[in-house]
């Protein structure tokens, strides 16, 4: 009886071991995408909120729906389309790389950089503040 025990134990650790793992994975994903859908979230509101305001709050979702569903309509198409070419069949377009070559000034300073060195002179001031 104690071997049905052990098997018993065996397979709920495999299963727990698997949910665990399955849960571990669904939390990276949703890191992966939770901006995406929170930005997607945020721009929908806005725009719901625009045809509230616009249209009052009995028009309103008559004219998202609408609205919405010819946006739908051009997306899925925009989507599925494929180049044609002028006798209407699929073409496979070649491009070539051109490459540019761009010779930095002495005096070119990026953004990134002079965001650094405003960092590096506020710590530094902060140092000799102390």
């Amino acid at each position: 009886m104690d071997i049905l025990g052990w098997l018993w134990w065996a397979v709920v650790s495999v299963l727990g071991l698997l949910w665990w793992l399955l849960g571990l994975l669904w939390s990276v994903v949703w890191f992966l995408i939770s901006g995406w859908v929170s930005t997607l979230l945020q721009i929908a509101i806005l725009v719901a909120l625009v045809f509230f305001l616009k249209y009052g709050w009995q028009r309103a979702p008559a004219e998202l729906w609408r609205r919405g569903s010819a946006f739908g309509r051009f997306a899925w198409k925009w989507v599925r389309a494929r180049e044609t070419d002028a006798t209407g069949t699929t073409r496979e377009v070649v491009r070539e790389r051109i490459r540019i070559v761009r010779v930095k000034e002495p005096g070119d300073v990026n953004v990134s950089t002079l965001m650094s060195l405003a960092m590096l002179a506020g710590l530094a001031l902060l140092a000799a503040i102390r």
